[in-house]
């Protein structure tokens, strides 16, 4: 018992920070000089794509040995990791794939 308040005070802190985390962060758009708007939600949309796919089927691959059991009878705790780096590796993705087509991210501007 002392050990589950244990983990779920620090799942509770990891979220807390997560969340704090994520109001401070600055929001950011994908820019690249010379290129209309409609060229860069094209790119933009191939690399989310790209990304989803990847992140998916490494994912998949790590996780060969449960194939037909979900996230294989794991814990909520390990559940939510799970799915907190395949987000992770999602955003890792589409960042190279977009720094790979020559776009780099700035600040967004109201």
């Amino acid at each position: 018992m002392k050990m589950f308040r244990s983990v779920a005070a620090l799942v509770m802190a990891l979220t807390l920070n997560g969340l704090l985390g994520a109001c401070a962060a600055k929001p950011t758009v994908w820019q690249k000089s010379n290129v209309q708007v409609d060229e860069q939600r094209a790119a933009l949309a191939q690399c989310q794509a790209h990304a989803i796919r990847q992140a998916d089927r490494d994912y998949q691959r790590q996780h060969a040995d449960t194939v037909g059991t979900g996230y294989g009878g794991q814990t909520t705790y390990q559940k939510n990791m799970d799915a907190y780096q395949v987000g992770k590796s999602r955003e890792d993705l589409l960042a190279r794939c977009m720094k790979l087509k020559g776009y780099r991210q700035v600040p967004a501007t109201n």
